[in-house]
């Protein structure tokens, strides 16, 4: 029966075409194979420097977004301190036309390399003084913001110029806005100093790789050790550590000058009193001057003023007349004000910095690097894996010694090339994750409609992606695989492509339901595909390419898409999204072997639709089949869609979590789901206890959620307590959902139900009703938000919730000891 049986399979898979990329060469064999070794360095070379590549561009994008900030804080410390000599001013009840020192106070600053021009406008936009550098720079146009100044600092982002507005007030009134232009080219000189010699090194190593490749490519198959694997990664590590290293050393000096700016700037106007001989006790207002300073520059801890060695002003009031002693938690910016010919008066400003303002942005970064490199990684790993397959199945398919093609090489190769696409499917979808649900409540509140709305694109996704599967099932018995992959690529990437035009909340839905439709029809035609193309020996590693597809494209996505968003805008991103779908696409028409099997089913939509009915009634019918659904399957769906990947984006959109810190945290989820999968399929293989894992699983998944629930600010709030909870049960509920996807198909499948009709009946009804989790997911969390208002209080009480399911599953035991074994799947 089993010979049988692998004939028959054998026979299926001589049907696979693989287009064959090289000829078999009988004249000078040496020269080509070096030949075929050369083209294979090649393909190494452009696997790596793509990735790296990657690395620096997503870098680069995140370093110019914080190095601005930076740059733009420090701008505005120096108009901030503009802005209180004029209010001053204007609050002793004069006009701001007969202010009279505005050259005085602004030259200096414009003298510097940041500031190109400073200009004060009246209340209608026409300019009364300005102070422009002695270059005489080209300057853009005054902002839209200088005839309907607000209370609030304005930043106008142009092409060649950052300009920032700041109103001028009197006691009662606004009465006109100062405008300081600084050129960009002050940031881009500096990124480009930072990041050309790294696409250099990026270069060399991928070129390095390449060479050490193709010479060492006759001994790779012979050697135990993953060379050509740790050698990508060694490539992969030195490129990281070269970009923290360029990183951190931007941050340090962008902080630092920062604060150095702000120090010249008042020491240039205390300078004058030195000079003069005068002394700074006779001036009254002295130490207003400096708590404003200290006000007007919040990374500044201490300002201070030492003559001799004694402090005479300073910040902080008690420690006037007190010696000066350095702190080494401390940057100290100290400025020598003594004139050159007294030394029995020695004048210093000295003014600190925590060495935290630089930590903290440095360690943003380096978070994000590391996120970054873990999706970085996924991807070139993926293609790595691809191309090293392909070179294997070259040297066997072509070798002089092979009379055939080595169908085991052959089988591999096709199961590779699956990978890329189920990957990237789920990969240009992931990259919206991050910021969707608050694009889609936007786009619900422009309808006018109320946010209760904001669920329904997601709803309708999951909608169609339930409905898609028996019909696209019954396409592939009809077509074959391949045409029903092309099918829904082709529908995934116009859902996600089309959010780019500007449209309202019903087309959002109606396009979030095509790209449903062709994720669904996605996952049967790959799962078809690896069914095709797989020996039975080869089973589980087909089952391991759809969770790594899944899970690795959902951490990737999350990963890139929570920092692309940041310089590409949410359109950006979808463009990006629909430029990686026809990419695929063209991968898939160009390197995906087509499978011809002959023994097509063409029993019809209606006959398998007829199949499910009769199924769902039989399983329906079964108690433990019923509690297992609504108290274990379910609910992990819905937690996934309507907490995960809904509610907890908006919530931490609410709470001012940065769009990379939503993705990193939701990225936590599914590295925490991959590495509990694993661990509990084997415990549940080995000891045959599906229900005390499921049970663990949903109490766990209850405590996360709980924990989740802590960073509402009723409880712990959104500061370190509050996001160490929030990260604690995110990987939590990670960890639960890993030890339910995979245990509870066993779990159905060792039941007494399944014992009686039929494993696969079960498993594959079981598949579909818990999809019922998905869609109810999103809806049932906005409702709850509008009911109980949207804070995260109500997902300690969802957890609660599960917790008890999870209590109410195993409260009586209907499952007798399974008699054996299943194979674990992870979808």
């Amino acid at each position: 029966m089993r010979s049988t049986e692998r004939l028959g399979k054998n026979d299926e898979f001589s049907q696979i075409e693989v287009h064959r990329s090289c000829v078999k060469q009988r004249g000078n064999m040496w020269g080509g194979r070096f030949g075929s070794r050369l083209v294979d360095g090649f393909t190494m070379f452009i696997v790596t420097a793509a990735s790296l590549t990657l690395l620096l561009y997503v870098s680069y994008g995140d370093s110019k977004r914080t190095y601005e900030q930076i740059h733009i804080e420090k701008i505005t410390a120096h108009a901030r301190l503009m802005q209180s000599y004029i209010e001053k001013f204007l609050r002793d009840g004069l006009p701001l036309r007969q202010y009279a020192g505005f050259n005085t106070l602004a030259m200096p600053i414009v003298e510097g390399e940041d500031i190109d021009a400073a200009a004060v406008y009246d209340q209608v936009g026409r300019e009364i003084f300005a102070a422009i550098d002695k270059l005489n720079p080209k300057l853009p146009e005054p902002p839209s913001a200088v005839s309907s100044v607000k209370r609030d600092i304005a930043v106008e982002y142009g092409a060649t110029h950052y300009q920032i507005v700041i109103p001028l007030r009197t006691r009662f009134e606004t009465v006109g806005s100062l405008v300081v232009s600084s050129n960009t080219d002050v940031v881009s000189k500096k990124l480009r100093a930072t990041f050309h010699p790294l696409i250099y090194l990026s270069v060399g190593l991928a070129a390095v790789f390449a060479v050490v490749f193709v010479f060492a490519l006759p001994y790779l198959p012979r050697a135990r050790v993953p060379w050509l694997q740790i050698g990508y990664t060694m490539s992969f590590v030195a490129m990281s550590v070269a970009v923290v290293f360029a990183i951190v050393g931007l941050y340090y000096e962008g902080v630092q000058g920062k604060s150095r700016a702000s120090v010249v700037t008042l020491a240039q106007r205390l300078s004058d009193i030195v000079e003069f001989n005068l002394h700074f006790k006779d001036f009254e207002g002295m130490p207003r001057i400096f708590s404003d300073y200290r006000r007007l520059n919040t990374e500044i801890s201490d300002a201070a003023l030492i003559e001799n060695e004694i402090i005479q002003i300073h910040s902080d009031a008690t420690k006037i007349g007190k010696k000066w002693s350095a702190d080494p938690r401390y940057f100290e910016f100290n400025i020598n004000l003594s004139r050159p010919d007294q030394r029995e008066r020695i004048v210093h400003l000295v003014v600190t910095v925590p060495k935290d303002a630089v930590v903290d942005r440095v360690v943003r970064s380096v978070k994000n690097l590391a996120a970054l490199f873990v999706a970085s990684a996924l991807l070139a790993g993926l293609f790595l894996q691809v191309a090293t397959s392909l070179q294997n199945f070259r040297a066997n398919q072509f070798s002089p010694d092979a009379a055939e093609p080595d169908r085991a090489s052959a089988e591999d190769a096709a199961l590779v090339m699956i990978k890329p696409i189920f990957f990237l499917a789920v990969f240009l979808d992931s990259l919206t994750y991050s910021f969707l649900p608050n694009f889609m409540q936007n786009a619900a509140a422009v309808a006018g409609l109320s946010v209760g709305y904001a669920s329904i694109p997601f709803t309708a996704y999951y909608l169609c992606f339930a409905f898609s599967l028996l019909p696209a099932g019954n396409f592939v018995e009809r077509y074959g695989p391949k045409p029903v992959i092309l099918a829904g690529l082709l529908l995934a990437t116009a859902g996600v492509a089309g959010m780019y035009m500007p449209i309202g909340i019903t087309e959002l839905s109606i396009l979030r339901g095509i790209a449903g439709l062709g994720q669904g029809m996605l996952l049967i035609g790959v799962q078809a595909y690896i069914l095709a193309v797989a020996s039975p020996q080869k089973k589980t590693q087909g089952v391991a390419i759809i969770v790594f597809g899944f899970q690795g494209g959902l951490i990737s996505g999350m990963a890139l898409g929570s920092l692309l968003v940041n310089y590409l805008q949410p359109s950006g991103v979808f463009m990006v999204s629909g430029a990686i779908g026809f990419a695929a696409i063209f991968y898939t028409l160009l390197r995906l072997p087509r499978v011809n099997d002959q023994a097509r089913i063409a029993s019809g939509l209606v006959a398998a639709a007829r199949r499910l009915v009769r199924d769902i009634r039989d399983v329906t019918s079964d108690p433990e089949f019923i509690k297992t659904l609504l108290c274990i399957g379910v609910p992990a769906k819905a937690i996934l869609t309507g907490t995960i990947t809904f509610a907890m984006p908006l919530l931490l959109v609410q709470y001012n979590y940065r769009s990379e810190d939503i993705g990193q945290i939701v990225m936590l989820y599914g590295l925490a789901v991959m590495v509990a999968t694993g661990f509990a399929s084997r415990l549940v293989d080995r000891t045959s206890n599906s229900e005390q894992v499921l049970f663990w699983g949903a109490i766990l998944s209850g405590g996360g959620l709980m924990l989740i629930g802590l960073m509402s600010p009723a409880l712990a709030g959104s500061g370190p307590l509050g996001t160490g909870a929030l990260i604690a049960g995110t990987i939590l509920v990670g960890i639960a959902h890993g030890f339910i996807n995979a245990p509870v198909v066993t779990h159905v499948g060792q039941s007494r139900l399944g014992n009686r009709i039929g494993v696969n009946p079960v498993t594959t009804t079981y598949r579909f009703l818990e999809r019922a989790g998905h869609i109810v997911g999103p809806m049932v969390m906005a409702q709850v938000f509008l009911i109980f208002g949207q804070d995260a209080m109500v997902i300690v009480w969802i957890g609660i919730g599960i917790a008890c399911l999870g209590l109410l599953f195993v409260a009586r035991n209907f499952v007798q000891p399974p008699v054996r074994n299943l194979p674990s799947e992870a979808l």
